[in-house]
């Protein structure tokens, strides 16, 4: 006999995180499978269409702690299935697949780390922060979070917060921000004006030896590993996942 298929998960929340990105919590699927799941890695999720079909699968990032007994998919939207997604309420049933991906693998050993996300791409890292925050983590991290202006960014008390009780720094990094002096400030948060630069990791005293992690659209990607390159930093060494917005 064919396996049985795995069971549904339930959305308990919908979570709005700003104007174009929602959070589904899922809970009671098949939790066993996703128990020991590393932060940083992704799931697919299929939606019941209004015909009674399931959908195509689509691959997000897990947000939240490997640690967490339910799942956290953050989805931002930017095609035909995604814009669907604040629609969605809760009692909805999601299957899940996974979990997948070995991006961040390895991040619990590494002492100095530098995180570059680029809009939703900061989500594998809010697995990672989630993760560290949970087991009182002592590595050394900075995140630079690449956005155009501090209202597409999310969940940016929560960071403060987990940078008040880890070694964190963050550097908010806004292109279309008319004045960073202006926004809420945090011990450990700062922000900087325009698109990323070398500048940014020669003013916060970077070093070139720290394990560096990359998130984010290609074009992005690209702007970040050839202002990398020129401080000195090898991009090969530059661990990357690459998000695709056309969902």
């Amino acid at each position: 006999m064919p396996d049985a298929p795995p069971p549904n998960w339930k959305v308990v929340q919908a979570v709005s995180e700003n104007q174009d990105t929602t959070s589904l919590i899922l809970a009671n699927g098949d939790a066993a499978k996703f128990a020991g799941r590393k932060p940083g890695q992704f799931t697919t999720i299929r939606v019941m269409n209004e015909d009674g079909t399931w959908s195509e699968p689509h691959p997000f990032t897990i947000s939240c702690a490997p640690e967490d007994p339910n799942l956290r998919v953050t989805i931002k939207q930017s095609g035909t299935f995604t814009s669907k997604i604040p629609e969605i309420k809760p009692g909805t049933q999601i299957q899940c697949a996974g979990p997948f991906g070995a991006f961040c693998r390895d991040i619990d050993s590494q002492e100095d780390i530098v995180m570059i996300a680029g809009g939703v791409g900061i989500t594998p890292f809010l697995s990672v922060l989630r993760h560290f925050r949970n087991i009182k983590a002592t590595n050394t991290v900075t995140l630079i979070w690449c956005n155009k202006t501090h209202e597409d960014a999310f969940c940016c008390q929560e960071l403060a917060e987990t940078a008040a009780e880890i070694n964190l720094t963050i550097i908010h990094v806004l292109s279309r921000e008319p004045d960073v002096s202006a926004l809420p400030q945090a011990p450990h948060v700062s922000y900087a004006s325009g698109r990323f630069t070398r500048e940014i990791i020669e003013q916060h005293h970077i070093s070139p030896a720290a394990s560096f992690y990359l998130c984010g659209p290609p074009a992005m990607q690209d702007t970040v590993l050839a202002e990398l390159k020129s401080c000195g930093i090898d991009p090969g060494r530059v661990e990357k996942e690459k998000f695709s917005f056309n969902k």
